[in-house]
């Protein structure tokens, strides 16, 4: 795991944006910046394709994995699977301003 207590900067979650392909192409140009997803649901990694949502190159780290959810137990199984994936660090949406994810509460 790398150590992220000294964050100097990060590439933002943007939705259809920070794709494993945009985060490969941003690292890059800078080695040291802290990558993060796309958010992604709870719903779509329980539901869906985890492998896909949860894909990235090893180069990419340090990598963020934003989720976006309202169930305590859903997120903590979730933050659970990108351990088993090796993310480095969680992150949790709260009061992201994109219409598509407050249409969905």
């Amino acid at each position: 795991m790398v150590d992220m207590t000294n964050k100097r900067l990060s590439v933002a979650p943007m939705i259809d944006w920070t794709t494993t392909d945009y985060r490969y192409f941003a690292r890059l140009f800078n080695p040291h910046v802290y990558l993060y997803t796309e958010m992604i649901s709870t719903g779509a990694l329980i539901h869906g394709n985890r492998a896909r949502h949860l894909r990235f190159d090893t180069l990419e780290h340090p990598l963020v994995l934003q989720l976006g959810g309202a169930d305590i137990s859903e997120m903590t199984q979730c933050a659970e699977f990108a351990q088993q994936y090796g993310y480095d660090e969680v992150n949790i949406n709260v009061g992201c301003p994109s219409d598509r994810v407050q249409n969905n509460k």
